[in-house]
């Protein structure tokens, strides 16, 4: 079942500029390039509705999309990578970790791994810091259409071994793989 509509709303520095409504939140977080906003416009039926780019480290704010008049979406800064500086990768950390924790109306996040790569240190990180804190999460493994049936079911075994209590979902934006399953979940936890 397709949305009724999606929309971007804002990008923001802070979490102060959120939007101002009690709609829940599901957010997507995960390595620069993963394919986060390639996710966003699969979920949302719309090609243009995330900028997807081949460059890392390009979305460095919160971008909220509403779907179906129901939810927010929220992209993440991609972690793991920040042009120049320093400490703009450590403010990139600190906006998305501010997010995770202090946000009330968050009922899910999603984990986007690249399965081509499967989980690297810092998604293990991420999947620790939000197993610790007690944030809903589930983890899709993105470009599987990449991926031969043998190096597919590799990377099945192992996230089913790693991670035997967490959702897992395995999505191909090109051949709308794992796309229904993911709504699923959200219309499940959004209704919690």
């Amino acid at each position: 079942m397709l949305p009724c509509m999606a929309e971007f709303i804002k990008s923001v520095f802070n979490l102060a500029d959120m939007p101002d409504s009690e709609r829940p939140h599901v957010a997507l977080v995960g390595r620069s390039n993963v394919g986060k906003s390639s996710l966003v416009n699969a979920l949302g039926a719309q090609p243009g509705l995330a900028r997807v780019s081949s460059e890392p480290g390009r979305t460095r704010t919160l971008n909220f999309y509403e779907l179906d008049r129901t939810y927010f979406l929220v992209d993440l800064p991609g972690y793991g990578f920040a042009r120049g500086r320093q400490g703009k990768r450590e403010l990139f950390t600190k906006l998305i970790t501010d997010y995770l924790q202090e946000t009330k109306f968050l009922k899910l996040v999603f984990v986007v791994i690249d399965s081509r790569i499967g989980p690297t240190a810092l998604d293990k990180n991420m999947l620790s810091f939000l197993t610790a804190a007690k944030i809903p999460f589930a983890i899709i493994a993105s470009k599987i259409d990449k991926l031969s049936s043998s190096e597919t079911a590799a990377i099945k075994r192992i996230l089913v071994k790693d991670y035997p209590d967490t959702q897992i979902f395995f999505h191909s934006t090109k051949e709308s793989k794992g796309r229904g399953e993911i709504r699923r979940a959200i219309a499940l936890a959004i209704r919690t």
